[in-house]
């Protein structure tokens, strides 16, 4: 990783970064003296940022005025760090929060990795080991010297089909028709992907290709940011997301997630009868917090005891959401997908291998078998 990957000293550049946090409500790290802790941060501003301390935790900390503060935070699956200076008290909204001065420099806390650049969407690889056996990957980070690979299958652990140091042949189709065969190494571990380092076989006309496709990658997501950002300038905090609605309200309710309003609207005409139905609209950052208007029980999931996941999201995979809510929210609750009968078996193993309990065809919509299937799923996991 050059010099100039491992830190970022453009004001606009960290600007983008830190609305890219307020907008998934995403927490930093911050620790003063003997003082560590995780918080929201609210706002960004050309000379500040505003982190959730409210008065308790401001008294607690007792920090003076530009007293130095180290921020750690994760974006786009990569860590950094940096240094502020507590400015003061402040509020967004009525709501208390601490501003510190912009960060002038941020680093890469794990500047030891191949990958600098995270695509928004990971591309499908298939790759082989030195036990023959051909496997399903997505990639999750690109380097000029090589990747980082992940299972596509989150049941199975990547140290269990790749070694320190073994060998691998991937194939990698990526845009304008360019198609990525090489041979690399694994380089180390991380948590649920490996680094892989191409091989000195590696065609040097086609890695040339790969790291020119690689720049232009780069320069179409800083752009893309850049416009994301600049739309969003005013008021530069946290986005208006969509709320989740109640349609039916009644004891079971079942969340579904879906960008479909009318599906949302069906799905309570039939199933109001029997369940509660609540609907969001999910875009970015945790499912749970917008439960919060519909009660809380000590798991934080309130009232809701199923989530139906549709195949239609705005910008999340079904898969991918149903992962993060599985691995990262600790979710108890029983989750389904649901999406068309084409390829009904294959759907339901893919659904199972990202954590969900089953798949339901819902086009066609029939509408015995939708209630049936909740039903035994709710009386299974009660």
């Amino acid at each position: 990783m050059s010099n100039s990957d491992r830190t970022i000293d453009n004001a606009y550049a960290i600007r983008m970064m830190l609305q890219r946090l307020c907008v998934a409500s995403m927490k930093v790290a911050l620790g003063c003296r003997d003082k560590r802790g995780l918080f929201q941060i609210l706002f960004q501003e050309p000379a500040r940022i505003g982190i959730r301390l409210g008065p308790k935790e401001l008294e607690e900390w007792a920090m003076g005025p530009e007293e130095s503060v180290s921020m750690t935070f994760d974006d786009r699956g990569f860590r950094y760090e940096t240094v502020l200076a507590y400015i003061g008290p402040s509020d967004l909204e009525g709501v208390p929060c601490a501003a510190f001065t912009l960060p002038r420099t941020l680093r890469r806390a794990d500047d030891n990795r191949l990958a600098h650049f995270a695509p928004d969407v990971a591309p499908l690889v298939t790759f082989s080991n030195s036990r023959n056996a051909v496997l399903d990957g997505e990639i999750r980070g690109f380097g000029n010297d090589g990747f980082e690979l992940s299972l596509r299958d989150s049941s199975q652990k990547i140290e269990e089909v790749l070694r320190m140091g073994e060998e691998s042949t991937l194939d990698l189709a990526l845009e304008d028709g360019l198609l990525l065969t090489a041979s690399a190494r694994v380089a180390y571990f991380g948590a649920n992907f490996v680094g892989m380092k191409f091989t000195e076989r590696v065609d040097k006309t086609l890695l040339g290709q790969y790291r020119t496709w690689l720049d232009t990658q780069q320069r179409i997501q800083a752009q893309r940011d850049s416009e994301s950002f600049e739309s969003g300038r005013a008021p530069a905090k946290a986005a208006n997301l969509p709320q989740a609605r109640l349609w039916v309200d009644r004891h079971p309710t079942i969340l579904i997630l879906t960008e479909r309003e009318e599906f949302a609207r069906h799905m309570s005409e039939a199933l109001g009868r029997k369940f509660g139905v609540i609907s969001l609209d999910y875009i970015t950052g945790p499912v749970r917090p917008f439960l919060k208007p519909f009660g809380e029980d000590e798991a934080g999931w309130g009232r809701v005891k199923l989530i139906l996941i549709h195949n239609h999201l705005r910008l999340a995979s079904p898969l991918e959401l149903c992962r993060q809510v599985v691995e990262q929210e600790k979710c108890n609750l029983p989750i389904i997908l649901a999406g068309t009968d084409e390829d009904e078996g294959l759907k339901r193993n893919r659904a199972l291998a990202a954590g969900a309990v089953d798949f339901l065809p819902v086009a066609p919509f029939k509408i015995l078998s939708v209630l049936r299937k909740l039903d035994e799923t709710l009386k299974l996991f009660s």
